[in-house]
Protein backbone atom coordinates (compact mmCIF):
# COMPACT_ATOMS: atom_id res chain seq x y z
CA UNK A 1 0.00 0.00 0.00
CA UNK A 2 1.57 3.73 -0.80
CA UNK A 3 1.26 6.06 1.58
CA UNK A 4 1.04 9.78 0.83
CA UNK A 5 1.93 12.68 2.54
CA UNK A 6 -0.38 15.49 3.56
CA UNK A 7 -1.21 18.39 1.07
CA UNK A 8 -2.86 19.39 -1.62
CA UNK A 9 -4.55 17.19 -4.51
CA UNK A 10 -4.66 16.96 -7.78
CA UNK A 11 -7.21 19.10 -9.71
CA UNK A 12 -7.93 18.42 -13.78
CA UNK A 13 -9.01 20.45 -16.54
CA UNK A 14 -10.64 19.72 -19.80
CA UNK A 15 -9.13 21.99 -22.43
CA UNK A 16 -8.94 23.47 -26.05
CA UNK A 17 -6.25 21.27 -27.88
CA UNK A 18 -4.55 22.32 -30.75
CA UNK A 19 -3.89 19.16 -33.12
CA UNK A 20 -3.59 18.91 -36.73
CA UNK A 21 -6.13 18.69 -39.52
CA UNK A 22 -7.58 16.48 -42.27
CA UNK A 23 -5.47 18.92 -44.34
CA UNK A 24 -1.91 17.74 -42.90
CA UNK A 25 -2.47 14.63 -43.70
CA UNK A 26 -2.74 10.97 -42.10
CA UNK A 27 -1.75 10.79 -38.18
CA UNK A 28 0.94 7.92 -39.09
CA UNK A 29 2.38 9.97 -41.42
CA UNK A 30 2.48 12.87 -38.82
CA UNK A 31 2.70 11.45 -34.94
CA UNK A 32 6.42 10.96 -33.72
CA UNK A 33 7.81 9.40 -30.62
CA UNK A 34 8.73 12.07 -27.85
CA UNK A 35 11.71 14.26 -28.72
CA UNK A 36 13.80 12.86 -26.49
CA UNK A 37 14.08 9.47 -27.79
CA UNK A 38 14.28 9.91 -31.95
CA UNK A 39 17.85 9.15 -32.75
CA UNK A 40 18.97 10.88 -35.97
CA UNK A 41 18.03 7.93 -38.25
CA UNK A 42 14.82 8.12 -37.19
CA UNK A 43 14.50 11.90 -37.46
CA UNK A 44 15.16 12.12 -40.87
CA UNK A 45 12.72 9.03 -41.57
CA UNK A 46 9.88 11.15 -40.21
CA UNK A 47 11.14 14.50 -41.19
CA UNK A 48 11.04 12.86 -45.33
CA UNK A 49 7.82 11.24 -44.49
CA UNK A 50 5.33 14.40 -44.55
CA UNK A 51 6.41 18.39 -44.62
CA UNK A 52 4.29 18.66 -41.78
CA UNK A 53 5.48 15.84 -39.64
CA UNK A 54 5.66 16.90 -35.92
CA UNK A 55 9.61 16.12 -35.73
CA UNK A 56 9.83 19.33 -37.50
CA UNK A 57 8.55 21.33 -34.81
CA UNK A 58 10.11 19.66 -31.91
CA UNK A 59 13.44 19.00 -33.28
CA UNK A 60 14.80 22.47 -34.45
CA UNK A 61 18.44 21.64 -34.00
CA UNK A 62 18.54 25.22 -32.11
CA UNK A 63 16.27 27.49 -34.59
CA UNK A 64 13.77 28.61 -32.51
CA UNK A 65 12.34 31.08 -34.30
CA UNK A 66 12.29 28.99 -37.04
CA UNK A 67 10.21 26.34 -35.40
CA UNK A 68 7.63 28.91 -34.52
CA UNK A 69 7.80 30.31 -37.56
CA UNK A 70 6.69 27.05 -39.10
CA UNK A 71 4.12 26.65 -36.51
CA UNK A 72 2.50 29.77 -37.48
CA UNK A 73 2.69 28.99 -41.42
CA UNK A 74 1.13 25.78 -40.44
CA UNK A 75 -2.04 27.12 -38.39
CA UNK A 76 -2.40 30.14 -40.88
CA UNK A 77 -2.03 27.29 -43.59
CA UNK A 78 -5.13 25.07 -42.22
CA UNK A 79 -2.79 22.23 -41.02
CA UNK A 80 -3.47 23.00 -37.42
CA UNK A 81 -6.68 24.41 -35.88
CA UNK A 82 -7.69 25.01 -32.40
CA UNK A 83 -10.91 22.69 -31.12
CA UNK A 84 -13.84 24.44 -30.96
CA UNK A 85 -14.98 23.19 -27.49
CA UNK A 86 -13.20 22.05 -24.32
CA UNK A 87 -12.43 17.98 -23.51
CA UNK A 88 -10.89 15.48 -22.14
CA UNK A 89 -8.96 13.06 -24.72
CA UNK A 90 -8.70 9.09 -23.87
CA UNK A 91 -6.12 7.69 -24.68
CA UNK A 92 -5.12 4.33 -25.11
CA UNK A 93 -1.89 2.00 -26.36
CA UNK A 94 -1.87 -1.77 -27.45
CA UNK A 95 1.22 -3.28 -27.85
CA UNK A 96 3.86 -6.18 -27.53
CA UNK A 97 6.21 -6.07 -24.25
CA UNK A 98 9.19 -5.43 -25.41
CA UNK A 99 10.75 -8.56 -23.01
CA UNK A 100 9.25 -10.49 -25.60
CA UNK A 101 5.92 -11.04 -23.07
CA UNK A 102 2.39 -10.78 -23.80
CA UNK A 103 0.72 -8.16 -25.87
CA UNK A 104 -0.89 -5.24 -23.38
CA UNK A 105 -2.81 -2.53 -23.68
CA UNK A 106 -2.46 0.65 -21.22
CA UNK A 107 -5.12 3.38 -21.33
CA UNK A 108 -5.21 6.73 -20.03
CA UNK A 109 -6.30 10.30 -20.35
CA UNK A 110 -5.16 13.53 -21.44
CA UNK A 111 -6.05 16.90 -19.52
CA UNK A 112 -4.58 19.90 -18.01
CA UNK A 113 -3.69 19.76 -14.59
CA UNK A 114 -2.37 22.48 -12.16
CA UNK A 115 1.46 23.36 -12.68
CA UNK A 116 3.29 23.17 -8.61
CA UNK A 117 6.20 22.29 -7.28
CA UNK A 118 7.13 19.15 -6.21
CA UNK A 119 6.02 17.62 -2.72
CA UNK A 120 2.47 18.17 -2.52
CA UNK A 121 0.28 16.84 -5.48
CA UNK A 122 3.28 16.57 -7.59
CA UNK A 123 6.12 14.04 -7.21
CA UNK A 124 9.23 13.15 -9.30
CA UNK A 125 11.44 10.32 -8.61
CA UNK A 126 14.47 11.30 -10.69
CA UNK A 127 16.81 14.27 -10.94
CA UNK A 128 16.85 16.81 -14.22
CA UNK A 129 19.84 18.21 -16.36
CA UNK A 130 20.35 20.97 -17.25
CA UNK A 131 21.10 21.22 -21.04
CA UNK A 132 17.75 19.50 -21.69
CA UNK A 133 15.23 22.20 -20.04
CA UNK A 134 17.17 24.91 -21.41
CA UNK A 135 16.16 23.33 -25.12
CA UNK A 136 12.00 22.96 -23.91
CA UNK A 137 12.23 26.42 -22.15
CA UNK A 138 13.83 28.35 -25.60
CA UNK A 139 11.32 25.76 -27.38
CA UNK A 140 8.45 26.69 -25.44
CA UNK A 141 9.50 30.41 -24.94
CA UNK A 142 9.34 30.90 -28.78
CA UNK A 143 5.81 29.00 -29.66
CA UNK A 144 3.92 29.03 -26.44
CA UNK A 145 3.17 25.77 -27.60
CA UNK A 146 3.25 23.04 -25.35
CA UNK A 147 3.79 19.97 -28.07
CA UNK A 148 3.98 16.73 -25.53
CA UNK A 149 2.17 15.90 -22.30
CA UNK A 150 3.70 15.17 -19.45
CA UNK A 151 3.09 11.11 -18.66
CA UNK A 152 2.14 11.06 -14.86
CA UNK A 153 0.70 8.16 -12.75
CA UNK A 154 -2.07 8.51 -9.99
CA UNK A 155 -3.52 5.36 -7.92
CA UNK A 156 -6.61 4.14 -8.61
CA UNK A 157 -6.97 1.04 -6.25
CA UNK A 158 -10.91 0.80 -7.48
CA UNK A 159 -10.73 1.38 -10.69
CA UNK A 160 -12.99 3.86 -10.23
CA UNK A 161 -11.10 5.93 -12.85
CA UNK A 162 -10.57 2.84 -15.42
CA UNK A 163 -13.98 2.04 -15.54
CA UNK A 164 -14.52 5.36 -17.02
CA UNK A 165 -12.20 5.23 -19.76
CA UNK A 166 -13.20 1.81 -20.82
CA UNK A 167 -16.79 3.39 -20.98
CA UNK A 168 -15.79 6.43 -22.55
CA UNK A 169 -13.91 3.98 -25.29
CA UNK A 170 -16.51 2.07 -26.25
CA UNK A 171 -18.86 4.62 -26.54
CA UNK A 172 -18.14 5.11 -30.15
CA UNK A 173 -15.57 5.27 -32.80
CA UNK A 174 -12.39 7.12 -32.11
CA UNK A 175 -10.67 10.15 -33.17
CA UNK A 176 -7.91 8.02 -35.02
CA UNK A 177 -6.34 4.77 -35.01
CA UNK A 178 -3.16 4.38 -35.69
CA UNK A 179 -0.08 2.08 -35.73
CA UNK A 180 3.70 3.27 -35.03
CA UNK A 181 6.66 2.02 -36.56
CA UNK A 182 7.13 0.00 -33.29
CA UNK A 183 3.73 -1.79 -33.98
CA UNK A 184 2.14 -0.09 -31.03
CA UNK A 185 -1.35 0.75 -31.73
CA UNK A 186 -2.84 4.40 -30.81
CA UNK A 187 -6.19 5.47 -30.44
CA UNK A 188 -7.58 9.12 -29.23
CA UNK A 189 -11.41 9.25 -28.28
CA UNK A 190 -12.10 13.45 -27.48
CA UNK A 191 -15.14 13.97 -24.92
CA UNK A 192 -16.71 17.12 -24.76
CA UNK A 193 -19.40 15.81 -22.13
CA UNK A 194 -19.17 18.48 -19.34
CA UNK A 195 -20.96 16.24 -17.04
CA UNK A 196 -18.07 13.36 -17.89
CA UNK A 197 -15.45 15.36 -16.95
CA UNK A 198 -16.69 16.82 -14.23
CA UNK A 199 -17.25 13.34 -12.83
CA UNK A 200 -13.53 12.73 -13.88
CA UNK A 201 -12.65 15.59 -11.66
CA UNK A 202 -14.23 14.13 -9.14
CA UNK A 203 -12.88 11.44 -9.27
CA UNK A 204 -9.70 13.08 -9.24
CA UNK A 205 -9.42 15.30 -6.37
CA UNK A 206 -8.19 13.20 -3.92
CA UNK A 207 -5.09 11.66 -5.68
CA UNK A 208 -1.30 12.48 -5.61
CA UNK A 209 0.38 12.38 -8.80
CA UNK A 210 3.59 11.22 -9.75
CA UNK A 211 5.83 12.07 -12.86
CA UNK A 212 6.75 9.05 -14.63
CA UNK A 213 8.33 10.50 -18.33
CA UNK A 214 8.63 13.91 -18.64
CA UNK A 215 10.25 15.72 -15.40
CA UNK A 216 12.71 18.16 -18.05
CA UNK A 217 9.26 19.08 -19.57
CA UNK A 218 7.44 19.65 -16.18
CA UNK A 219 9.81 21.81 -14.93
CA UNK A 220 10.37 23.62 -17.83
CA UNK A 221 6.78 25.07 -16.75
CA UNK A 222 7.66 25.46 -13.95
CA UNK A 223 10.19 28.43 -14.91
CA UNK A 224 7.96 29.59 -17.74
CA UNK A 225 5.34 30.32 -14.75
CA UNK A 226 2.86 28.35 -16.23
CA UNK A 227 -0.64 27.69 -14.03
CA UNK A 228 -1.95 24.41 -16.21
CA UNK A 229 0.38 22.18 -18.20
CA UNK A 230 -0.70 19.30 -20.45
CA UNK A 231 -0.94 15.92 -18.58
CA UNK A 232 -1.37 12.39 -19.86
CA UNK A 233 -2.43 10.09 -16.64
CA UNK A 234 -2.48 6.46 -16.70
CA UNK A 235 -3.28 4.70 -13.37
CA UNK A 236 -0.64 3.04 -10.84
CA UNK A 237 -2.94 -0.24 -11.34
CA UNK A 238 -3.30 -0.05 -15.16
CA UNK A 239 -2.64 -3.40 -16.69
CA UNK A 240 -0.60 -2.22 -18.90
CA UNK A 241 1.69 0.16 -17.00
CA UNK A 242 4.97 -1.85 -16.38
CA UNK A 243 8.53 -0.31 -15.71
CA UNK A 244 10.85 -2.30 -17.42
CA UNK A 245 14.62 -2.57 -16.87
CA UNK A 246 17.17 0.09 -17.96
CA UNK A 247 20.55 -2.00 -17.34
CA UNK A 248 24.22 -0.33 -16.37
CA UNK A 249 26.95 -0.71 -18.68
CA UNK A 250 30.70 0.63 -16.68
CA UNK A 251 33.45 1.76 -18.81
CA UNK A 252 36.48 3.66 -19.08
CA UNK A 253 37.40 3.38 -15.43
CA UNK A 254 41.36 3.52 -14.33
CA UNK A 255 42.76 0.31 -12.86
CA UNK A 256 39.44 -1.48 -13.40
CA UNK A 257 40.18 -5.25 -12.41
CA UNK A 258 36.93 -7.51 -13.58
CA UNK A 259 38.08 -10.43 -11.23
CA UNK A 260 38.54 -8.55 -7.78
CA UNK A 261 35.03 -7.21 -8.63
CA UNK A 262 33.23 -10.52 -9.04
CA UNK A 263 34.96 -11.78 -6.10
CA UNK A 264 33.85 -8.70 -3.60
CA UNK A 265 30.33 -8.88 -4.74
CA UNK A 266 28.09 -10.11 -1.83
CA UNK A 267 26.09 -13.42 -2.17
CA UNK A 268 27.73 -14.00 -5.67
CA UNK A 269 26.77 -17.39 -7.41
CA UNK A 270 27.85 -18.25 -10.72
CA UNK A 271 26.04 -17.81 -13.93
CA UNK A 272 23.22 -14.91 -14.83
CA UNK A 273 19.83 -16.80 -14.20
CA UNK A 274 17.48 -17.03 -12.76
CA UNK A 275 17.46 -12.90 -12.31
CA UNK A 276 14.65 -13.43 -9.31
CA UNK A 277 15.52 -11.83 -6.47
CA UNK A 278 14.82 -14.33 -3.08
CA UNK A 279 12.90 -13.18 -0.01
CA UNK A 280 15.46 -11.12 1.93
CA UNK A 281 17.59 -9.96 -1.59
CA UNK A 282 17.68 -8.36 -4.18
CA UNK A 283 19.63 -9.81 -7.38
CA UNK A 284 21.62 -8.28 -9.64
CA UNK A 285 23.49 -10.18 -12.84
CA UNK A 286 27.23 -9.02 -13.59
CA UNK A 287 29.15 -9.40 -16.49
CA UNK A 288 32.35 -9.03 -17.44
CA UNK A 289 35.73 -10.24 -19.08
CA UNK A 290 36.45 -12.29 -16.10
CA UNK A 291 32.99 -14.24 -15.78
CA UNK A 292 29.43 -13.80 -15.38
CA UNK A 293 27.72 -13.86 -11.94
CA UNK A 294 24.53 -13.02 -9.83
CA UNK A 295 24.88 -11.35 -6.28
CA UNK A 296 22.24 -12.22 -3.92
CA UNK A 297 22.61 -8.91 -2.00
CA UNK A 298 20.84 -8.51 1.82
CA UNK A 299 17.79 -5.97 1.57
CA UNK A 300 14.60 -5.15 3.23
CA UNK A 301 11.48 -6.03 1.69
CA UNK A 302 10.77 -3.46 -1.09
CA UNK A 303 14.32 -2.25 -1.80
CA UNK A 304 14.47 -1.23 -5.14
CA UNK A 305 17.19 -2.88 -7.23
CA UNK A 306 18.85 0.85 -8.58
CA UNK A 307 19.45 2.23 -5.49
CA UNK A 308 20.57 -1.58 -3.98
CA UNK A 309 23.00 -1.59 -6.86
CA UNK A 310 24.23 2.07 -6.14
CA UNK A 311 24.61 1.63 -2.50
CA UNK A 312 26.23 -1.40 -2.38
CA UNK A 313 28.15 -2.23 -5.45
CA UNK A 314 28.75 1.34 -7.50
CA UNK A 315 30.12 3.18 -4.85
CA UNK A 316 32.12 1.27 -2.50
CA UNK A 317 33.46 -1.61 -5.03
CA UNK A 318 33.89 1.10 -8.12
CA UNK A 319 33.96 4.74 -6.53
CA UNK A 320 31.16 5.50 -8.70
CA UNK A 321 28.81 8.00 -6.43
CA UNK A 322 25.91 9.32 -7.30
CA UNK A 323 27.48 12.40 -8.42
CA UNK A 324 30.19 10.65 -10.39
CA UNK A 325 27.28 9.15 -12.07
CA UNK A 326 25.59 12.17 -12.71
CA UNK A 327 28.45 13.65 -14.23
CA UNK A 328 28.61 11.36 -16.75
CA UNK A 329 31.95 9.66 -18.42
CA UNK A 330 31.93 6.34 -16.66
CA UNK A 331 28.25 5.04 -17.39
CA UNK A 332 25.73 3.73 -20.35
CA UNK A 333 22.06 2.51 -20.26
CA UNK A 334 20.12 -0.13 -22.52
CA UNK A 335 17.10 -1.88 -22.31
CA UNK A 336 18.68 -4.76 -24.08
CA UNK A 337 20.22 -7.29 -22.09
CA UNK A 338 21.96 -8.89 -25.56
CA UNK A 339 23.19 -5.34 -26.43
CA UNK A 340 24.75 -5.34 -22.48
CA UNK A 341 26.38 -8.45 -22.70
CA UNK A 342 27.28 -7.78 -26.15
CA UNK A 343 28.92 -4.52 -25.41
CA UNK A 344 31.31 -6.66 -22.57
CA UNK A 345 32.16 -9.41 -24.78
CA UNK A 346 33.17 -6.22 -27.55
CA UNK A 347 35.30 -4.75 -24.87
CA UNK A 348 32.84 -1.58 -24.85
CA UNK A 349 31.85 -2.41 -21.77
CA UNK A 350 33.83 -3.35 -18.65
CA UNK A 351 30.92 -4.71 -16.44
CA UNK A 352 27.57 -5.03 -18.07
CA UNK A 353 24.63 -4.72 -14.42
CA UNK A 354 21.99 -6.61 -15.43
CA UNK A 355 18.55 -5.71 -13.27
CA UNK A 356 15.19 -7.13 -13.11
CA UNK A 357 11.77 -4.71 -14.10
CA UNK A 358 10.80 -2.24 -11.58
CA UNK A 359 7.77 -2.79 -9.66
CA UNK A 360 5.54 0.03 -10.16
CA UNK A 361 3.81 0.47 -6.83
CA UNK A 362 8.10 0.19 -5.04
CA UNK A 363 8.91 2.99 -7.31
CA UNK A 364 5.62 5.06 -6.39
CA UNK A 365 6.19 4.13 -2.45
CA UNK A 366 10.02 5.54 -3.12
CA UNK A 367 8.75 8.41 -4.99
CA UNK A 368 5.74 9.67 -2.82
CA UNK A 369 8.25 9.42 0.13
CA UNK A 370 10.08 12.10 -1.37
CA UNK A 371 12.88 9.54 -2.63
CA UNK A 372 14.93 10.52 -5.26
CA UNK A 373 16.59 7.43 -7.76
CA UNK A 374 19.30 7.38 -9.84
CA UNK A 375 19.00 8.38 -13.24
CA UNK A 376 17.67 5.87 -16.15
CA UNK A 377 16.11 4.19 -13.07
CA UNK A 378 12.40 3.55 -14.94
CA UNK A 379 12.10 2.55 -18.51
CA UNK A 380 7.88 2.83 -19.28
CA UNK A 381 7.39 1.35 -22.32
CA UNK A 382 5.79 2.49 -24.86
CA UNK A 383 6.79 6.14 -24.78
CA UNK A 384 3.04 8.05 -25.16
CA UNK A 385 2.66 9.71 -29.07
CA UNK A 386 4.03 12.95 -29.91
CA UNK A 387 1.53 14.81 -31.97
CA UNK A 388 -1.38 13.82 -30.93
CA UNK A 389 -3.12 16.83 -28.96
CA UNK A 390 -0.92 20.16 -28.15
CA UNK A 391 -1.66 23.35 -25.79
CA UNK A 392 -1.52 26.37 -26.25
CA UNK A 393 -0.46 28.67 -23.49
CA UNK A 394 -2.83 31.23 -22.26
CA UNK A 395 -1.36 34.84 -23.74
Amino acid sequence: MVVFPPGAMARIHPFRALRYTSLAGDIASLATLPYDVIPEELEREYKARNPYNFAHLILPRGDYADAAAKLDQWRRAGMLALDEEEAVFVYEQTFAAPDGGETLTRRGFIALGDTEPYGKTVFRHERTLSGPKEDRFRLLEATRVQFDSIFMLFPDPEHSVEKMLEEAASGGPPLFDYSDHQATRHRLWRVTDAGWTGRLAGRMADRKILIADGHHRYETALRMGQERTMMTFVALESPGLRCFATHRLVHSLPDFDPAALLAALPGAQEGLDPLVSPPGHVRIGVATSAGERHADIPAPDGALNVVVLQERVLTPLLGLTPEKVEAGGHMAYTRSREEALESVRTGNAQAAFLLEDLPVEGLARAAFAGEVLPQKSTYFYPKLGSGLVMYELPR
